[in-house]
């Protein structure tokens, strides 16, 4: 579940970085044709880059979790995975 996490949050900062980049350099214009103020373009690329890891890091740890316990019980009846080192 942690290292599920911590890889979902890295992809995270990498999608926020890519957001924060679009955001930067594409005017966002709101349905009615007027264009929104610049401070608008730097909050939303700042808060994706705090947001995306956040968000992907959850994401990835209820995945990582609920996929330990499918296996978990799978194995139980079925027989987990048997490593012979010599």
């Amino acid at each position: 579940m942690r290292i599920s996490a911590i890889c979902y949050g890295i992809m995270g900062i990498v999608e926020g970085a890519f957001f924060s980049l679009v955001f930067a350099v594409v005017p966002v214009t709101p349905p009615n044709g007027q264009p929104m103020p610049h401070f608008f373009r730097l909050l939303f690329g700042s808060f994706s880059i705090l947001i995306f890891p956040i968000f992907f890091a959850l994401i990835g740890a209820v995945t990582g979790a609920l996929g330990a316990v499918v296996y978990n019980v799978s194995a139980r009846y079925v027989g987990g995975i048997a490593v012979e080192v010599e």
